[in-house]
């Protein structure tokens, strides 16, 4: 199962681009802050990790529509690992939340935003091949925006 949910703060605004074939994408960043005592220690501490997240169609024109840096919002996806080239040839990857619903949390200092589901996905098997790296066979090359 691949499931994830996030709570936390925007990092910074929302980035919208839209795919050659006019489809919206998302793409911000979820500050999460989370505690843990560290080895030979009685004394807590705190750690905030950086998620990237993505989030397509209508579910991203609502995130740039209604959500700013500081935000307070809760995040459900799943991860998705996939792989570019770079123009000098280098293979990079790149980790992030695909955003299935995003809802702006209590404690915002934002205005309320209602809860924005993605449009449900048919699940089917995996291509044979599809892997580690590989976005499947539902990946069109004009629907990724960079």
């Amino acid at each position: 199962m691949n499931s994830v949910q996030l709570l936390g703060n925007l990092a910074r605004d929302p980035e919208i681009r839209f795919t050659k074939t006019g489809r919206a994408v998302a793409m911000f960043t979820v500050a999460c802050t989370r505690t843990y005592v560290p080895m030979g220690s009685t004394e807590q501490r705190e750690l905030t990790d950086f998620i990237p997240c993505v989030a397509w169609g209508n579910l991203a024109e609502s995130c740039g529509n209604n959500l700013a840096k500081g935000s307070r919002v809760f995040v459900q996806g799943r991860i998705s690992v996939r792989s570019y080239e770079t123009p000098d040839g280098q293979k990079r990857y790149r980790t992030e939340v695909v955003c299935d619903l995003v809802a702006q949390a209590l404690g915002s200092d934002h205005q309320q935003m209602p809860v924005h589901q993605a449009a449900p996905v048919q699940s089917r098997p995996a291509a044979p091949g599809a892997g580690f790296g590989s976005m499947g066979s539902d990946a069109v090359d004009e629907e990724i925006p960079f």
